[in-house]
């Protein structure tokens, strides 16, 4: 079972993090959403927020745009980060989503998803 955390702005991807402490939380179990809750996390400072995912185990988060200092922070505390995302929150999870088998390693199909959407942005 994963979690992921995607930053709010009403239903959207917030676009920018830290500027949300507004959090939809997902947990996925092979590919499939298996429960959703939306969260305050509180938090004065994106760096709050930051430490706040980690307490909670967060291993996705999937945002619009991200400070380098955070997104270090994030990856070097075990949280992967899709970043550059725009739209409503439950389209892009489920296009997230739809890149992943009923089957087989979770992790492996997420990190395979980030890798790519990394490398389209590089082309752009």
């Amino acid at each position: 079972m994963i979690k992921v955390a995607v930053p709010l702005f009403k239903d959207r991807v917030s676009p920018h993090f830290g500027a949300s402490r507004k959090m939809l939380l997902v947990m996925i179990d092979h590919g499939v959403m298996q429960s959703e809750a939306t969260w305050d996390l509180g938090g004065e400072s994106p760096m709050e927020i930051a430490r706040r995912l980690a307490s909670l185990d967060i291993q996705y988060i999937i945002c619009g745009g991200i400070h380098r200092t955070y997104k270090d922070w994030l990856i070097r505390n075990g949280i992967n980060v899709v970043e550059n995302q725009r739209g409503i929150a439950m389209e892009v999870i489920k296009k997230w989503l739809s890149k992943f088998d009923s089957d087989g390693d979770d992790h492996k199909k997420a990190s395979s998803f980030i890798e790519k959407e990394r490398m389209n942005g590089r082309r752009n």
